[in-house]
């Protein structure tokens, strides 16, 4: 069986690595991490991943919800069938209100919330797998 590439773009280090840490002996996924949302889209076309889950970060530059998407948007362009899982604040309205949106439009696959456990987060992903 192969593992399925998942590119993890976050501000937040600690949860990246204790992601990748968490699925290192796992057999379904491969993670990867890039804390710089400016080479995302190298990273992306880089790493060819199935599935990139994008953090909205509650601050920094990226704070706004589109901008985040716009990362989104970019790599559905250049990196043909790779789901798109947005990741937001479940206090934070606007990233909230974006994510459904986004969800409707089908600019993203899913979205997930930060108080999200890790086997849902991990049942999700494999749910995105072809």
């Amino acid at each position: 069986m192969n593992k399925k590439k998942i590119l993890l773009i976050m501000s937040r280090k600690i949860l990246s690595d204790a992601l990748i840490a968490q699925t290192k002996d796992d057999l379904r996924f491969e993670l990867q991490a890039d804390q710089n949302y400016d080479s995302a889209l190298i990273t992306a076309i880089s790493c060819q991943p199935e599935i990139v889950v994008v953090e909205i970060p509650e601050s920094g530059r990226f704070r706004l919800a589109e901008k985040c998407l716009n990362i989104c948007d970019a790599i559905r362009e250049q990196v043909p069938g790779c789901k798109q899982v947005l990741l937001c604040s479940e206090s934070d309205t606007g990233s909230c209100r974006a994510a459904i949106q986004a969800k409707q439009e089908n600019r993203i696959d899913d979205f997930l919330y930060y108080d999200t456990s890790i086997n849902y987060l991990f049942s999700k992903l494999e749910s995105l797998m072809q």
